[in-house]
């Protein structure tokens, strides 16, 4: 099995190319990820950091370049395809957790998985052990809105993991918790790992990149891979 699961060649990403608030968000960013990595891509507000994490995580296409996910380049796949590749391998944590108010708990963990062929009480029962597994069983049908912030986190956390992927990808996930929820969150992600996730954060926090471990570091600047270390 080939241990590298996403590559990038030369990737670039402008937003709104030809105009006058053209932006090159990602210039020529080459890097592996393999299998099994815990990564941090590293670098201040504006670095492409975050651009970058959309990229692989096939959320976002590039300008120009190549992404190789699981030795597939989908950089010129249609829509519905990329689709089912985030499905598939992909579970998102957003940095504002984008929970759906009047929803309780365990509907917002099934959402990513609507509309499905799996059975609703298979579903439900798959989103529940999730749940369990976070701590959250005695909430999972409390609405979303009541929730405290720990809380919110880690169903956010659940929601991500209801299609089971490979791969679990969060934006600045610390950005906006104090240091005792930060330190929770990457407990849960170190946890992840250690059951076989690849683990891909973008974030400008040392409580998340200065972990011991942490197995991949791509450190950013204007757009720009300025460094690469691997331990």
């Amino acid at each position: 099995m080939n241990k590298t699961i996403i590559r990038t060649e030369n990737l670039t990403k402008y937003y709104n190319k030809g105009m006058a608030n053209e932006v090159l968000a990602v210039h020529s960013v080459s890097v592996g990820i393999e299998r099994g990595d815990f990564a941090v891509l590293k670098g201040p507000s504006g670095s492409g950091k975050t651009t970058l994490l959309s990229l692989v995580g096939c959320m976002t296409r590039p300008t120009s370049g190549s992404i190789t996910v699981e030795e597939r380049d989908i950089s010129h796949f249609p829509e519905r395809f990329l689709t089912d590749i985030r499905r598939k391998t992909f579970g998102f944590i957003f940095q504002q957790f984008h929970l759906i108010q009047g929803m309780s708990v365990l509907q917002n963990v099934m959402v990513p998985l609507f509309p499905t062929d799996i059975d609703i009480t298979l579903l439900k029962k798959r989103a529940a052990d999730i749940l369990e597994g976070l701590g959250m069983s005695k909430r999972k049908d409390f609405p979303v809105q009541g929730l405290s912030g720990g809380e919110q986190q880690r169903t956010a956390i659940a929601r991500a993991l209801i299609n089971d992927p490979e791969v679990v990808l969060a934006d600045e996930p610390t950005a906006h918790l104090d240091t005792a929820l930060s330190q929770d969150y990457m407990g849960v992600m170190k946890e992840l790992w250690d059951r076989g996730k690849t683990v891909i954060i973008a974030s400008h926090d040392p409580l998340v990149f200065d972990n011991e471990y942490v197995t991949l570091t791509v450190e950013m600047r204007d757009g720009m891979v300025k460094s690469i270390s691997r331990r």
